[in-house]
């Protein structure tokens, strides 16, 4: 996002920041599972050991990174579209359409935080844990929940500034 369409108001400010925040984190661990991953297939080759429970650290990290990136891609509106249709259409169309997509979206990012929070209760009281390392399955349900609030949020926002171009409220994004 450049900082041309960096959003004026503050709660847009702080969903950017937010945002940004939550990519970065993402980025950095999948950094480090590549650097992990580097390292056991470098100690597999050489010397016939692995890193334990590699598989464990990249199914858990990549879940998790996976999550960090949509409240971002979502707020710089990086989701792949398909606009064939709408190629012709004017700015209050496609801001209307965009908006409705926002609202399905938003209740597929409720249903799974629903199931998540879910999911967490259930490994919490069950205990479960990985096979290897031992590391109660849980936590990575943490920061995949927070991130889906955020996602929330981030697509609430997202709708909100659709519906004002919508009404006149707002000028149509570049």
């Amino acid at each position: 996002m450049s900082e041309q369409h960096f959003p004026p108001d503050p709660i847009g400010r702080t969903l950017t920041a937010l945002s940004r925040g939550a990519a970065v984190c993402g980025g950095l661990v999948l950094t480090a599972l590549t650097i992990m991953s580097v390292a056991s297939i470098v100690s597999r080759a050489l010397f016939r050991v692995a890193v334990p429970g590699d598989f464990e650290m990249v199914e858990m990290g990549c879940g998790i990174a996976v999550f960090a990136f949509l409240p971002y891609g979502h707020l710089v509106r990086g989701n792949v579209i398909v606009d064939f249709v709408t190629l012709k259409a004017g700015p209050k169309l496609k801001a209307a359409l965009d908006s409705a997509g926002g609202v399905i979206y938003l209740a597929i990012a409720a249903l799974l935080l629903w199931r998540m929070i879910l999911g967490a209760t259930d490994k919490l009281s069950s205990h479960e844990t990985t096979m290897i390392l031992a590391v109660p399955i849980w936590i990575a349900f943490v920061p995949i929940t927070a991130v889906l609030l955020l996602l929330i949020a981030v697509i609430a926002y997202v709708a909100v500034q659709d519906v004002r171009v919508v009404t006149g409220r707002a000028a149509p994004r570049p």
